[in-house]
């Protein structure tokens, strides 16, 4: 039995891609209060091996640095409201073996993939509106060549 958990990077010092990113969408005509952005790990692990999970990923310095990051399991396996995931198409499956990253090996894990989260925050504090979240993953946060945007429509 196998089960989906996402597991969130998020930068525990500012964040200047983000500030940047906001300012330039600003620009753009796309006024925000805040953007946030974060790693997102989307993993198909089996059920026995499920509490072995952030061990493993904190043992992997190109996924958590415990001097910069926060490392938590979210709620859900879908985006919020206000929230853009950027999904690439590649991910690394499992042939029955164990995945590794960086030479550490996850045990139990049969699909990881990576992707990028934008929380986009209105002005006045509520989520941006999905109008406003395609607005910015096409002119800004999402390469449609090669990236997928996942959003609550």
């Amino acid at each position: 039995m196998v089960v989906t958990r996402c597991v969130e990077t998020t930068l525990a010092i500012p964040d200047n891609e983000a500030a940047t990113a906001r300012a330039t969408l600003t620009r753009l005509g796309i006024p925000l209060e805040a953007l946030e952005r974060a790693d997102l790990y989307k993993i198909e692990v089996e059920c026995k091996r499920e509490s072995e999970l952030l061990a493993a990923l904190r043992g992997i310095e190109t996924i958590f640095n415990p001097n910069k990051h926060r490392l938590a399991v979210r709620k859900t396996d879908r985006p919020d409201q206000g929230e853009l995931w950027v999904e690439e198409t590649a991910a690394l499956e499992s042939d029955g073996g164990t995945i590794s990253v960086a030479g550490r090996a996850l045990p139990g894990v049969r699909r990881l993939q990576r992707l990028v989260s934008w929380k986009l925050t209105a002005p006045g504090g509520d989520p941006a509106s999905a109008a406003t979240v395609a607005r910015a993953a096409s002119a800004l946060l999402c390469n449609a060549a090669f990236q997928r945007a996942v959003f609550v429509r």
